[in-house]
């Protein structure tokens, strides 16, 4: 069977965004429709949103997240038979278990914030939150993630995608600020996001594995898209309360336990994990050496 020629996708970087702008376009052309057309049979679904130019009806769930499923699938039949996809089950109980201690720390933030703030519909904002929790993952880390992994050589420049997607998520944040969002908590929000960020990049590297990060990112915007404040702005910052403090405290720790992840004393294990994702042959040289 010939190969197929990648050779846009072939500029690692490059096809990061093209990758990124692909998922959006698929959520946008599709996903979203979908969830305007649920929108009309579920109640409080759609949202309203405040922005410069005015105010927006925002509907986004079930359907982005299945259009964001579409892009993950197309991408590994699209590189087929070399890839064997991100969405797989090897790797997601260690992803969890790499997750767990920020998502303690981020839940007792967010259970503070129901507290003192109180919350809406639980089941709304559970299904809200799959738009960010699936669409986003596979736009900023699945896809561009898994396509560098797929043309480096050396474990040393693993570093790069690691923070180039840490620092885009972070950054896609500060539009919030267009939908009426408090400026200096955006700013903060964004910072935060990209500590986040950090952590998701660092366990996606590990494992292989988009689901962890998925589950991860679907139940912290659960957590805090139940809470009353955010539920009725859509997830958009207006300012910062005591529970909005202890997950800024969660994004600094998942900052730093995402460094410690991505340690270069792991790169020799990142890299194995990667080329068995891409059927890559091992290196005949090392194996002699090492035989």
């Amino acid at each position: 069977m010939k190969k197929r020629e990648h050779k846009i996708l072939d500029h690692t970087i490059i096809g990061y965004f093209l990758l990124a702008f692909f998922v959006q376009l698929i959520d946008e052309g599709l996903g979203i429709k979908v969830d305007r057309l649920i929108g009309n049979y579920i109640p409080g679904y759609t949202f309203e949103t405040q922005t410069f130019a005015g105010t927006a009806d925002i509907t986004m769930g079930i359907g982005v997240a299945a259009a964001a499923l579409l892009a993950a699938l197309l991408f590994k039949l699209w590189f087929r038979p070399d890839f064997n996809g991100c969405l797989q089950k090897d790797g997601l109980k260690e992803g969890l278990l790499m997750l767990l201690p920020f998502l303690v720390i981020h839940y007792t933030g967010s259970i503070v914030s129901w507290i003192t703030l109180g919350t809406g519909s639980m089941a709304i904002a559970l299904i809200r939150a799959m738009a960010p929790g699936f669409g986003e993952e596979v736009m900023y880390r699945g896809l561009g993630v898994a396509n560098y992994m797929r043309k480096i050589k050396s474990g040393g420049q693993i570093k790069v995608i690691f923070w180039l997607s840490s620092i885009v998520f972070g950054l896609i944040h500060l539009g919030n600020i267009l939908q009426g969002g408090d400026p200096k908590a955006v700013v903060i929000q964004a910072f935060y996001a990209i500590g986040v960020g950090m952590l998701f990049g660092a366990v996606y590297l590990r494992t292989g594995n988009l689901w962890p990060t998925i589950l991860g990112h679907w139940s912290v915007d659960f957590f805090e898209l139940a809470r009353v404040d955010l539920y009725e702005s859509g997830g958009v910052m207006t300012g910062m309360g005591i529970g909005d403090w202890i997950t800024i405290v969660a994004g600094a720790f998942g900052a730093i336990w995402g460094l410690r992840l991505i340690n270069a004393k792991y790169y020799d294990e990142i890299m194995d994990v990667w080329n068995r994702k891409w059927n890559k042959e091992p290196d005949t040289e090392t194996v002699s050496a090492e035989a």
